[in-house]
């Protein structure tokens, strides 16, 4: 399918990106989609006996992950063995983790600090 497309005598990266971009624009089920990309990366790797950019890389992921992705159910992490957060979802989770400042003099163990127990000395003390 994949022949001759990703020659080292052509600009093999655009190619590959416009393989990519037709690839990622069909509906198929999952498991066409995971042979779809493995035979695409396979053929590129073939061809020029180097591995893809990043980006058309991460592209073929969220193509392969695109009925996780898609869902924006919140609870999402409970319902799923392993769930894929969206970028969004992410972000969201982030915040809802970030510890709050007031709280943090707590020690790992949640205990708060000792303080200073020395007793201090002034004038009157002395007499």
């Amino acid at each position: 399918m994949y022949d001759g497309k990703f020659s080292k005598d052509s600009d093999y990266k655009t190619a590959f990106t416009e393989a990519v971009k037709e690839l990622t624009a069909k509906e198929m089920p999952m498991p066409w989609r995971i042979k779809a990309v493995d035979d695409l990366c396979e053929a590129y790797v073939n061809q020029t006996g180097e591995l893809p950019d990043t980006k058309p890389l991460e592209w073929l992921a969220n193509c392969i992950l695109k009925d996780d992705l898609a869902d924006k159910c919140p609870d999402k992490v409970t319902r799923q063995e392993y769930p894929f957060l969206s970028d969004g979802q992410v972000k969201v989770r982030n915040k809802r983790e970030t510890p709050r400042p007031d709280l943090s003099y707590y020690s790992y163990c949640k205990t708060f600090p000792k303080k200073d127990k020395r007793r201090r000395h002034n004038k009157c003390s002395s007499l």
